[in-house]
């Protein structure tokens, strides 16, 4: 019962309370099914348990599919346990819980690596079935040669098969014999291969960051050790309620351990990155509505998504925080730069989307490539007519399991102008982007740069509603004004711009008489009535509750005047 409890609040805590976390963890890889690959990855100390990590970790695409197997693997590692230990007292099979929970908290890390969960089984196994080995001599030989092989297959946390060959064996001889040959392996791995000490002895590719080294899955393999040495020494008529009180206190140390470990701001930014990935523009909005997100980069999937929706005039029903939730300023790391690389791709800046994309991969800690950067910087060369590059991503996008089909269908694309130009994605990216005005990127001349491909082609819907935006979130009434085309506006001009543009006309005029007829009176009242409680020290707060969602207000009352 003990097992099944467990395994399904692991799933269900992955499957409903940490989702993208699941995503996020298979867009960061691209495992092929090739030799080369293989190969690639055994060559690294570790190397067997992160393929399989990797292998696993496709699979994510799914997030049931990858919280039951993050479930599973936990799971796995008790039932090894309590098989090592046998014959187990209730309380002692409770204690064989402590490694996986530990496990589940280091796992609440979105660079938390499943290699990591896979070189522990192994580890287990491996000890599993050399102890059934017979003759004793036998059984030692094989124990010392299987710990040089596990080190170099495993990575370091193979000296869990040393551990529990030595705890059921008890004899010190063949556990001096594996340590130092587990120390030469160390050495040699050192001196040929050139890694540091401190990452041979942590692990190569537990942790997808090589400087930062977390303590939970070494703490888990110290509770490993410990339960395998204790728990076979506790008596073995304990009653069924000691051990159900024991495994209850455990998961709630657990869960405790959780809600410390749970990182809601990641995961918020995981689940607007997925949308974005996914093209869920509706699903963003009902989002935003129940989160009130205020975060840059997460306001820019919501923004990208409004402009998509055909809703850009109701921007200011949600939380703005200036021009970086439109298109946020480059970051050096390989999280933020793909939301914002959505956004110049949609707008038709190829070039910049493709810049952001590619130092995003570029940046990954551990080095791996990454499946979504490569679709990406496929389609982008596609557009750009390189067509070799695109071949080149596609090629490796071919070798992959759930991408397989979709390269296939880009690689018929592939010199093939004709057909790109009839394509109604590419096709319309190739007319919108910029072609008399070509430029070096840079964010300081945003509106000059959204401007061109407004003049360029008027066909961009987008991206004159992103330089509306820009200018009414970089408070610029003039250039709002310059560019908006309110007569063009058939079924009314938007409030918000109305709003906008009856800002600047008080400022310039000092006076509301002779406003445009574009200009609904209701609004031309509702100013009225704003200025009015503003110029009278009517509290920020007060005023949001009647004004929160007007331009008047952001423009008064977020990030300064």
């Amino acid at each position: 019962m003990f097992p099944g409890l467990f395994t399904l609040a692991t799933f269900f805590f992955f499957w409903l309370a940490y989702p993208y976390h699941v995503y996020n963890q298979e867009q960061f890889q691209l495992f092929q099914f090739s030799w080369r690959y293989l190969a690639e990855t055994l060559a690294v100390p570790g190397g067997l348990a992160d393929w399989c990590g990797r292998f696993l970790t496709q699979f994510f695409y799914y997030s049931a599919a990858g919280s039951f197997i993050l479930a599973l693997l936990l799971a796995a590692i008790q039932l090894s346990t309590a098989a090592l230990a046998k014959n187990l007292s209730p309380t002692g099979y409770a204690l064989t819980f402590i490694p996986p929970v530990l496990l589940l908290v280091f796992f609440c890390d979105a660079d938390a690596m499943p290699g990591t969960l896979v070189a522990i089984l192994l580890s287990l196994l491996c000890a599993l079935a050399v102890i059934r080995i017979r003759p004793a001599v036998l059984r030692n030989i094989v124990a010392v040669v299987a710990t040089a092989l596990l080190y170099f297959l495993l990575g370091s946390l193979s000296i869990l098969f040393i551990i529990a060959f030595l705890a059921h064996e008890r004899k010190l001889l063949p556990g001096l014999m594996m340590g130092i040959v587990f120390a030469l392996c160390v050495v040699c791995l050192h001196k040929t291969m050139g890694y540091p000490y401190y990452r041979l002895l942590y692990g190569i590719n537990y942790y997808r960051f090589h400087h930062h080294l977390p303590v939970w899955p070494w703490a888990a393999a110290a509770a490993e050790a410990l339960v395998l040495m204790i728990a076979p020494c506790i008596k073995r008529q304990g009653k069924v309620w000691e051990g159900i009180g024991a495994f209850g206190a455990i998961l709630v140390l657990g869960a405790l351990g959780v809600v410390l470990a749970y990182d809601g701001e990641k995961e918020t930014y995981f689940k607007y990155d997925f949308l974005t990935r996914r093209f869920q523009w509706n699903a963003i909005l009902a989002e935003a509505r129940k989160d009130n997100p205020q975060k840059p980069f997460e306001m820019a999937s919501v923004n990208l998504a409004l402009v998509k929706t055909g809703n850009a005039h109701r921007m200011f029903e949600f939380y703005q925080n200036g021009p970086d939730g439109l298109l946020p300023k480059y970051t050096n790391d390989y999280l933020h730069p793909l939301i914002p690389s959505e956004a110049y791709f949609q707008l038709g800046m190829v070039n910049a989307s493709q810049r952001y994309t590619f130092e995003a991969q570029e940046l990954i800690p551990d080095f791996q490539k990454s499946v979504r950067a490569y679709k990406r910087l496929a389609e982008t060369n596609l557009v750009n007519r390189n067509y070799q590059v695109a071949e080149k991503y596609l090629k490796a996008l071919e070798k992959t399991l759930f991408y397989r089909s979709w390269a296939k269908s880009k690689m018929a694309l592939c010199g093939n102008d004709e057909a790109i130009d009839a394509d109604p994605g590419y096709g319309y990216l190739r007319s919108v982007r910029l072609h008399d005005h070509d430029f070096l990127f840079n964010r300081q001349a945003m509106e000059t740069m959204l401007g061109y491909l407004v003049q360029e082609n008027p066909a961009n819907h987008m991206a004159l509603e992103y330089l509306l935006a820009w200018n009414l979130l970089d408070k610029n009434l003039k250039g709002f004004v310059n560019y908006c085309p309110f007569e063009a506006y058939s079924g009314g001009v938007p409030r918000c711009y109305q709003e906008a543009f009856l800002l600047d006309f008080a400022n310039t005029t000092q006076s509301l008489e002779n406003v445009p007829a574009f200009i609904n009176p209701a609004v031309v009242t509702s100013f009225s009535l704003f200025m009015q409680e503003r110029g009278g020290g009517t509290p920020a707060e007060t005023l949001a509750k009647r004004f929160g969602n007007t331009y008047w207000y952001y423009y008064f009352y977020r990030l300064g005047q």
